[in-house]
């Protein structure tokens, strides 16, 4: 089986966990992918809002993808990894079917006239494959066939340093996530602010692809750690705590706890806003810890920093529910049954 997939980018987080992480271990399965990455990304805008250049730069995203679409009929099968202009409904019908469409945000919220595009692009899909059950139940409205596959991590990767680092570093939490995301910060500076105010050894560490605004916090205790694949593990592992707040809103309860899954391989304890998918991995009994209001968060703070030992096993517990749970192999075993399903045995 020959399938052609469709990324929004070489660095974009879904195209490289929902797609990219598995290609070799479908290889073994005979689901052989070959990836398209965008020529243009999806998101992107010109520093300069100058009519002219956006309607350029508007026109030039579909064309640059077409290619890529007319190879898709050399293949069994289309994946595509959320849709392929920002909010719109496009080529996506054009690919080769059966067309699998891979969802893991609320595609449906974040420009006007979003709603109506991805219902309209839903029903050209074949199988709907959703991160979690919020989107699960958002697409079923418009698509016959929704099956949940929850993100994955690779645990050899995300996983504790070989060296365990040094026990008299300083008391460090850490976030992770692409630029899009630093709003939900919103949801617990001010626990970090008190946080910090009674413990000088406390740092923050926000690791993404832009600095966070935190007026509140003191400058000198919270650092940018620039995104690469090379420090995003790194930053995890010589971490304390890692943090996953969310706003509670659509977008946020259908975040599928890829940062609470990150800090879980790494064996860091979490604490996390208790919605979206969180909530359901929170189930799980003993992974991290639940906070909403910011008593909640200062008290979880408080509780990681006393006890590091039931800190420590904390994140042990973590990372058995990942090694159990959310695995790459795993998650790459269901991925091939549901293509064998739909498409036929390779």
């Amino acid at each position: 089986m020959k399938i052609a997939a469709y990324g929004c980018g070489q660095n974009y987080t879904s195209a490289r966990f929902r797609v990219r992480q598995f290609i070799g271990d479908l290889a073994t399965y005979d689901i052989h992918v070959h990836e398209y990455i965008a020529p243009i990304y999806k998101h992107l805008e010109p520093k300069s809002h100058n009519p002219v250049w956006l309607a350029a730069i508007k026109v030039a995203r579909p064309i640059a993808l077409m290619p890529s679409v007319i190879a898709s009929h050399r293949y069994d099968a289309s994946w595509i990894q959320k849709e392929m202009i920002w909010g719109r409904d496009t080529l996506e019908r054009f690919t080769q079917g059966p067309r699998f469409f891979d969802v893991d945000d609320a595609l449906w919220v974040p420009r006007e006239g979003s709603a109506y595009h991805m219902a309209r692009l839903a029903r050209h899909m074949d199988v709907i494959i959703a991160g979690n059950e919020a989107i699960a139940n958002w697409f079923s409205q418009f698509a016959n066939d929704v099956r949940i596959v929850p993100t994955a991590i690779d645990c050899s990767l995300f996983c504790p340093p070989a060296v365990p680092a040094p026990a008299d570093r300083p008391f460090t939490i850490v976030w992770t996530g692409q630029k899009v995301t630093l709003y939900h910060l919103v949801v617990v500076e001010e626990a970090l602010r008190i946080f910090m105010e009674r413990h000088p050894d406390v740092q923050f560490h926000a690791v993404s692809d832009a600095g966070p605004v935190l007026k509140s916090l003191p400058a000198e205790r919270v650092t940018w750690v620039p995104w690469s694949p090379a420090v995003e593990v790194t930053a995890i592992q010589n971490a304390h705590i890692g943090i996953m707040p969310l706003v509670d809103d659509e977008n946020g309860r259908a975040k599928c706890a890829f940062k609470m899954l990150q800090y879980m391989g790494c064996a860091v304890p979490s604490v996390v806003t208790p919605i979206g998918f969180n909530k359901d991995i929170l189930k799980t009994g003993g992974v991290g810890l639940a906070a909403t209001p910011t008593d909640e968060w200062v008290d979880a703070f408080e509780s990681l920093y006393a006890d590091r030992e039931a800190a420590v096993d904390l994140g042990r517990r973590g990372r058995q529910v990942a090694l159990d749970h959310f695995d790459r192999p795993i998650m790459a075993k269901q991925l091939a049954e549901l293509f064998i399903d739909v498409v036929g045995v390779p």
